[in-house]
């Protein structure tokens, strides 16, 4: 798309960057095209956190805390 969402997207698969640059393209109208590549990012981060190893038993990589 540009050198903006190229620097989000070098690592995301064929398919996770034509989902971002889709939803780039619906909010760039509101906004500069790297502010909403930014949020975007954040927000597809957000979707992808479903936890960590924290809580988990030490042998399987968890942190006592």
């Amino acid at each position: 798309m540009s050198s903006v969402t190229d620097k989000y997207t070098k690592n995301y698969s064929s398919e996770r960057t034509k989902e971002f640059e889709k939803r780039v393209r619906e909010m760039s109208g509101n906004m500069s095209e790297e502010s909403a590549a930014a949020l975007v990012a954040t927000e597809m981060r957000k979707e992808l956190k479903k936890g960590g190893l924290i809580d988990k038993p030490l042998g399987a990589g968890g942190k006592k805390l």
